[in-house]
């Protein structure tokens, strides 16, 4: 009788449950999350914020020039 070779223990998926019960996977995800909902707030805010100080700083400017003229 012949006896069947050994079977290769299957890796580990990347999903499976965790010692700390997903905590480190929930981690990642939530930074993940976090991240790209900055990201997005500060593509929306600082163009408009350097904007306003931008033109604020040029009115400024020209007025401290027109004052010394």
């Amino acid at each position: 009788m012949t006896t069947p070779a050994p079977v290769a223990a299957r890796p580990a998926s990347p999903r499976a449950p965790a010692a700390d019960g997903g905590e480190a996977l929930l981690r990642e995800a939530l930074s993940k999350a976090s991240r790209e909902v900055i990201e997005k707030i500060a593509w929306e805010v600082v163009p408009q914020l350097a904007e306003t100080i931008i033109r604020e700083e040029l009115e400024r400017l020209i007025k401290d020039r027109e004052t010394q003229h």
